[in-house]
């Protein structure tokens, strides 16, 4: 039998300690248990469940190591379904050599190096899309990426010069390939052959991606899966 998942918002007046519903607001969630049944699936064909512990919570399912390492306690893949798809965290270590960072150089005075960065948007190709991604690029991406076949690493849109006999370095005046304020990463390349990644509020330490695909989150979370479970 099919699940359908409703949210329900209901708003109250309490007048002299009494309350008085006044309004209901109902929305379906379209396909949210499918991806995390999924998921779940998956992940327990894999293996996965034999060496991670399973926690479930009212907003998602957390995944934490069975026999950690003394302080390493934090979860490894935490799944969160929402309106929009099936959210999936993942610590950014564990991410590292399998995303794109994109950035851009910025100023700091008070610092040694005159310069640090901000992160403009963090990708993950998805492997079996690499050609479509790199074929999709705007023409202003093709040195940086497409003629290196790059998408994983970092790159950044704008740049940085200094003195050869110091360590002082500035930012470069008009250098930006895009300037910072139109950048858009929704538009990087052909968006079905990427994900967008970004901070975990709840757990800090993560990337989150949100997916609605059952296809790419097939490929997604058995690609990472298989990594979590070699790291640890």
């Amino acid at each position: 039998m099919s699940k359908i998942i409703y949210d329900v918002i209901q708003r109250f007046e309490v007048e002299n300690g009494v309350p008085r519903l006044v309004s209901t607001n109902i929305e379906m969630i379209a396909g949210g248990e499918d991806l995390m049944s999924l998921a779940t699936s998956i992940l327990e064909k894999l293996g996965f469940n034999d060496k991670f512990k399973v926690s479930r919570a009212s907003q998602y399912i957390g995944y934490r190591l069975k026999n950690p390492a003394k302080g390493a306690k934090r979860y490894q893949l935490v799944l969160a379904q929402r309106k929009e798809g099936l959210c999936i965290s993942i610590p950014q270590d564990i991410l590292d050599g399998h995303i794109l960072e994109i950035k851009y150089w910025v100023d700091i005075s008070e610092a040694d190096a005159g310069v640090g960065y901000s992160i403009a948007g963090v990708i993950w190709v998805n492997p079996s899309k690499k050609d479509i991604f790199l074929e999709s690029l705007p023409p202003e991406y093709w040195d940086l990426l497409a003629a290196k076949e790059k998408t994983v690493g970092e790159i950044y849109l704008n740049k940085c010069t200094g003195d050869d006999w110091s360590t002082w370095y500035s930012v470069i005046a008009n250098s930006e390939i895009i300037p910072r304020n139109e950048f858009r990463i929704e538009v990087l390349s052909n968006n079905q052959s990427y994900l967008i990644l970004q901070e975990d509020k709840l757990f800090p330490y993560t990337w989150q991606t949100c997916i609605s695909s059952k296809e790419v989150l097939e490929e997604f979370i058995s690609y990472f899966a298989k990594i979590l479970m070699e790291k640890n």
